[in-house]
């Protein structure tokens, strides 16, 4: 198993919450942390928890392995496969709930057409 590079995932959290126009007042309200703390996790300073990685996941709309395992200089060998994982989530995300329903379907028929 690859160690976590923090250093990465901070800036990659970062990275992904200013693209997203949030400052870190705000994740610090709703984590329940000071601005203090969000910053030294951004930037290597402090380990963040899993409760601020699942917050950031939410925030930016990707998901916990993205901030984990992508980004510059990164390591993983399946770094494509997850890239276009997280595209394909995030834009599944961007549908209703019944359009997700609809894509859902359609894809399992195309895979049981596929076999």
């Amino acid at each position: 198993m690859n160690e976590l590079d923090f250093q990465l995932i901070g800036a990659n959290m970062k990275r992904l919450r200013n693209e997203r126009g949030i400052t870190q007042e705000q994740v610090a309200q709703e984590l329940g942390c000071t601005i203090g703390f969000v910053s030294n996790v951004e930037n290597n300073r402090a380990k963040l928890n899993l409760k601020m990685l699942s917050y950031y996941s939410k925030i930016c709309n990707v998901t916990i392995d993205t901030l984990l395992n992508v980004g510059e200089g990164s390591t993983n060998p399946d770094k494509r496969d997850i890239l276009l994982n997280e595209e394909l989530i995030r834009v599944f995300r961007t549908f209703s709930f019944d359009e997700r329903e609809k894509i859902i379907k359609t894809l399992q028929l195309w895979q049981k057409d596929a076999k």
